[in-house]
């Protein structure tokens, strides 16, 4: 475990909790917009009709690019820039095919990446300040590319988790590398690449299991119990407090 003191734990369990708890309420917000979205999807007929009824007053409009070699290079104020055009009527029967093409799964992966992102490069800052360099991040030794199933990269993969929480390769889990491994490469693939292949529970899964595993190396702790609703049976009593 990490050498930091009570105050600094005290502090790390704060945003640990503070990230489960951000993370859990999105997840939930994820599922609100897959829902609404399917609905929608089922009834798209309805939906074409509630947007043909509001006529102008839709909010919802067609965007279009029109651009000239030498309008594009001019630097101008945004709001004299006019190769965007977003405010462009679009027929409602148009729109219901696009309902639910939106890549929720793949994007929401990539918020949730975010945020333990900026969760390990807190608790870094906790524990040795200035210790990251700027434009970098806690996992930067962590390699999305990595093949596991070679010993030496595993352990680099282990030394890179640890690398900025003052923990040594032998105390990161190997499973807690083969995690972030694994939800650097999906989010490098859907960044990079364009794939926008993601099972979003798994990700999900994955990445609260890693804000665990930081935590835990970093404090005493050995439970982690958080909840952002009520608790009607109690599943989760006692919940972390600091």
């Amino acid at each position: 475990m990490a050498q930091v003191d009570d105050d600094k734990k005290r502090l790390i369990l704060s945003r640990t909790i503070s990230t489960l708890q951000s993370l859990l309420i999105f997840a939930t917000e994820v599922k609100i917009q897959k829902y609404l979205s399917l609905k929608n999807a089922m009834n798209f007929r309805d939906f074409e009709a509630e947007i043909a009824a509001k006529g102008d007053d839709s909010s919802i409009k067609g965007t279009g690019v029109l651009a000239t070699r030498s309008e594009i290079e001019k630097s101008l104020p945004r709001y004299k820039q006019d190769f965007l055009h977003d405010d462009v009527d679009v027929g409602a029967h148009e729109l219901g095919a696009y309902i639910d093409t939106f890549p929720l799964a793949a994007a929401s992966a990539s918020h949730v990446f975010t945020l333990i992102e900026v969760f390990g490069d807190d608790v870094a800052e906790i524990i040795n300040s200035g210790g990251i360099a700027q434009n970098k991040a806690w996992h930067e030794d962590v390699r999305g590319l990595a093949d596991l199933r070679d010993p030496v990269q595993l352990q680099r993969a282990q030394q890179g988790f640890g690398k900025h929480f003052g923990v040594s390769a032998s105390d990161v889990p190997e499973i807690a590398a083969r995690r972030m491994v694994e939800i650097k490469k999906i989010r490098n693939d859907y960044s990079h690449e364009a794939n926008a292949s993601v099972n979003f529970q798994e990700f999900f899964q994955d990445a609260v299991a890693i804000v665990c595993h930081i935590a835990f190396l970093t404090t005493e702790v050995d439970r982690i119990s958080v909840y952002p609703w009520e608790d009607y049976l109690d599943t989760f009593e006692p919940q972390s407090k600091v």
